[in-house]
């Protein structure tokens, strides 16, 4: 079973949860959380939910919470929601109505600085 790439049709209605595929194009009406390596929302695309994938395109029109590696929002782009990712691009013309959070890295641990008093020199009489 070939379950690497599903095709959502610009006619063609979803609502659910789709899981278990690599690669997602969405040109119809998607209602739904979704789990993929790569989404592709179309220009007709409308898509509803929440997304987590490695590499999100939008062309069309998405409104949700995503957690996205990459997005790249088109000049078509119309994006409302709360959108997470660690690479963003956009093309002029894009729309971005959203929270827009950057996951960047917590820099590491850095060690506790003590806080000890300042040593006190004592002033002695010859």
């Amino acid at each position: 079973m070939d379950r690497s790439r599903a095709i959502i049709g610009a006619d063609a209605k979803f609502v659910g949860t789709i899981s278990n595929v690599k690669s997602i194009e969405i040109e119809g009406a998607v209602e739904a959380d979704l789990s993929a390596e790569k989404l592709s929302i179309g220009a007709t695309g409308k898509f509803t939910g929440q997304v987590t994938s490695d590499l999100v395109v939008i062309g069309g029109a998405y409104d949700g919470i995503m957690q996205a590696g990459s997005i790249w929002a088109t000049e078509t782009a119309q994006i409302a929601g709360e959108i997470h990712y660690q690479s963003l691009q956009m093309d002029r013309g894009a729309a971005l109505n959203c929270r827009v959070v950057h996951n960047w890295q917590e820099p590491a641990a850095t060690a506790e600085v003590s806080e000890e008093p300042d040593a006190v020199e004592e002033a002695t009489e010859e």
